[in-house]
């Protein structure tokens, strides 16, 4: 054997040992049977970074992180109507369309949704990594509608948040805050044209009464196939819910700070957003209750309540009792 010929022997074993720089990548495979849309998220050297969205279709994969993978752990969320998506509960921002958002906090506040999302280990040292996507998904039960058609009638007040449109590949959907649950009412042909439009003409944070059939999806979360909605008349918790709309301040902590915006109250320390809860205005709240109204938080993610008693509200100053300590918290307005 001559030596060039040895020479091209080495070449080649070497390249057949040693991972090739130019494929190395984070390739999300979509081994499902329907096209998938995916968004990543990880730490650069700066900041939590979060991007989407790719569209992978049946069969094939994409490369999503190009190049040696400088770290070992990335973040998956996908986003597919007609799929569950299993997440590990690890929040990034996300927009509705094609994104790259620096910083996983102060979502809402920067006018994108906060997501979760699963965590994919890709070993140690490992310069390329393949995820297939069934390993986070499986069908949506297809017997959903079916059930929900056959529950009982359900009754119930809530407040309405808003109305979402074309979010991401899902369906178009609304979404009303009740006592303690979120209600999802989506726009999928079940609830009629009419009961649809009705809901885009209502203002937020207005109270109504809703009819229909409920098929609870998670420990916070219903989805609603409306039959009726009735705008209810305006009583002393709405004109309160009204009132406490926008931003306050802690008069003892000046990093304290929280935002009102219909029933939901979204709550910051030094301008990152630290969580987003729910809210409801009542006679009484758990094991208390007494003269004047009382406030009813649950985080959205974890479910957690808290109760407060409003112990005064003007135009400018807010005071908070927190329940069961009797410890008061006193905000002003901001704006």
């Amino acid at each position: 054997m001559s030596l060039p010929d040895l020479r091209l022997l080495l070449v080649l074993a070497i390249s057949l040992v040693l991972p090739s720089v130019a494929q190395a990548a984070l390739d999300l495979c979509n081994d499902t049977s329907d096209p998938q849309n995916v968004a990543i998220g990880y730490k650069n050297a700066d900041s939590w970074v979060s991007e989407g969205w790719w569209q992978v279709p049946v069969g094939e994969c994409a490369e999503v992180v190009p190049g040696v993978l400088p770290r070992r752990f990335y973040y998956l969320r996908v986003e597919t109507e007609g799929w569950v998506f299993t997440d590990d509960k690890l929040g990034f921002c996300v927009d509705d369309d094609d994104f790259s958002i620096s910083g996983d906090d102060s979502c809402a506040r920067r006018g994108f949704r906060h997501e979760n999302f699963a965590r994919i280990d890709t070993g140690l040292e490992t310069p390329d990594y393949s995820h297939s996507l069934s390993l986070n998904l499986k069908p949506a039960d297809p017997d959903r509608a079916a059930r929900i058609a056959t529950h009982p009638q359900f009754v119930s007040e809530a407040v309405f948040q808003g109305c979402e449109t074309e979010v991401a590949s899902y369906s178009s959907f609304c979404t009303f805050i009740g006592t303690g649950r979120r209600f999802l009412v989506y726009d999928d042909g079940r609830t009629s044209s009419k009961l649809w439009q009705q809901m885009q003409e209502i203002p937020r944070g207005r109270r109504v009464e809703l009819y229909g059939q409920r098929e609870d999806l998670f420990d916070t979360t219903s989805e609603l196939v409306l039959t009726a909605l009735v705008v209810q008349s305006e009583n002393r918790f709405d004109r309160l819910l009204a009132s406490l709309q926008g931003l306050w301040l802690s008069t003892m902590d000046p990093n304290d700070s929280f935002r009102v915006s219909g029933a939901e109250r979204i709550n910051s320390y030094a301008g990152a957003e630290t969580s987003v809860e729910y809210i409801s205005l009542q006679d009484s709240c758990a094991d208390y209750d007494g003269e004047g109204v009382f406030l009813y938080t649950w985080d959205n993610n974890a479910g957690t309540s808290l109760c407060y008693q409003i112990t005064r509200i003007s135009d400018e100053e807010l005071a908070l009792t927190y329940l069961p300590r009797g410890t008061e918290l006193v905000y002003r307005r901001e704006g």
